[in-house]
């Protein structure tokens, strides 16, 4: 039986020395999202080192996720600005 939402926490860096940034700020930052709307993660696409301008779908770990390769989920945490470039809310 599930309970509460089943997300993927996304995180993303293009230097993983900027502290402002830093992995473990993501992680704190994404449980806290994920917990406040009642869900939790059920896995991380993390990819480190890859630009803001790269596109999701072609993105190491979150690109096979995106096109529905890996385990299902119901939806995803990230930072606006760790999912890229130019996103664009709709």
């Amino acid at each position: 039986m599930r309970r509460g939402k089943c997300l993927l926490g996304i995180r993303r860096l293009f230097r993983k020395k900027f502290a402002t940034t830093s992995p473990e700020r993501q992680r704190a930052d994404v449980l806290a999202s994920a917990t406040s709307i009642g869900g939790h993660i059920i896995g991380w696409a993390d990819d480190w080192e890859v630009s803001g301008a790269t596109d999701p779908m072609t993105r190491p770990k979150l690109g096979p996720r995106l096109r529905d390769e890996r385990e299902p989920y119901d939806g995803l945490v990230a930072a606006v600005d760790r999912l890229g470039r130019n996103v664009v809310a709709a």
